[in-house]
């Protein structure tokens, strides 16, 4: 059954990060077409640019636990490894731990701000006229995924594991 689960933390994560870089290849492809478009005087797309900073800031909230759990995240390596081994880890569980602890008041801020703009019935008015919610909701689901795999990290370190050697893509591979 912990396999099980794994797999399918690790299928949610995956989709995470597959969504990210298809909004972003998306994204690209829609700003070129419309500056040709615009440049061959047929058209332009006036609700690009919102929703492109809607998709950068959805991608990067949900890009996040899936670098994270990849280990591409940003890291001081020449500290970690220019220190002792059992200061390296010590550091990295600090770092994990003050991971976790943002990634509880992203969701709990997060999550209290889109309920309350929910209630409201707060209402986006630009080229796009959306509520603010769904945009807002972004927040605590990606800090939540956060806290998994801070959590995860943590385990890992008190059993002495480095996160990496777990590898992504095992339990993705495994029937």
């Amino acid at each position: 059954m912990p396999r099980r689960i794994g797999a399918i933390y690790d299928g949610i994560l995956f989709v995470c990060g597959l969504f990210a870089g298809f909004a972003i290849a998306s994204m690209a492809l829609l700003i070129t077409l419309d500056v040709i478009l615009r440049n061959l005087g047929l058209t332009n797309f006036p609700w690009l640019l919102e929703v492109s900073e809607y998709i950068l800031y959805i991608s990067t909230f949900m890009a996040a636990p899936w670098v994270l759990r990849l280990g591409s995240h940003v890291r001081v390596d020449l500290l970690l490894e220019s220190v002792p081994k059992p200061l390296a880890r010590a550091l990295d569980l600090f770092a994990n731990f003050l991971g976790l602890g943002i990634s509880f008041v992203l969701v709990r801020n997060g999550g209290r701000i889109a309920w309350d703009s929910f209630e409201r019935g707060d209402i986006l008015f630009k080229e796009i006229i959306m509520p603010e919610w769904p945009l807002l909701t972004v927040i605590p689901i990606a800090g939540t995924l956060l806290i998994a795999e801070f959590a995860r990290r943590i385990a890992l370190g008190f059993l002495g594991r480095e996160p990496e050697e777990t590898g992504f893509h095992s339990n993705m591979e495994e029937p």
